[in-house]
């Protein structure tokens, strides 16, 4: 099976304006294999009197092979997002006994020693 390489999250740093709250979510498929929610009820992006706010978010111990985020505004909410950006690294092959169809594995090809 071939495994895709894990990356462990550090942080989200967005510039935004908005006259009203809104709650940004992270989801990753990371247990288990399928997206889902990783921040709770989310962090709450508060109101900025129309100008520009820089924010950054640290996600501590979040891995993921696949993720996306998701900005919610408030009912009356308008919400602008000027730039958005994840830093993250890769840590390697991770391998999930839970995985759907049994669990993945990790093996090497076949070496000839000597060559």
């Amino acid at each position: 099976m071939a495994q895709r390489i894990v990356n462990e999250l550090k942080e989200i740093s967005l510039v935004y304006s908005s006259n009203g709250a809104a709650t940004l979510q992270l989801y990753t498929d990371m247990p288990g294999g399928a997206l889902a929610v990783r921040l709770g009820a989310g962090i709450t992006l508060a109101s900025s009197s129309s100008n520009r706010v820089p924010i950054t978010i640290p996600l501590d111990a979040i891995r993921a092979k696949e993720f996306y985020v998701k900005i919610t505004p408030g009912g009356s909410t308008q919400f602008e997002l000027y730039s958005g950006a994840i830093l993250f690294r890769p840590i390697g092959i991770y391998i999930d006994g839970s995985a759907l169809n049994g669990g993945e594995i990790w093996q090497t090809q076949p070496i000839a020693p000597g060559i």
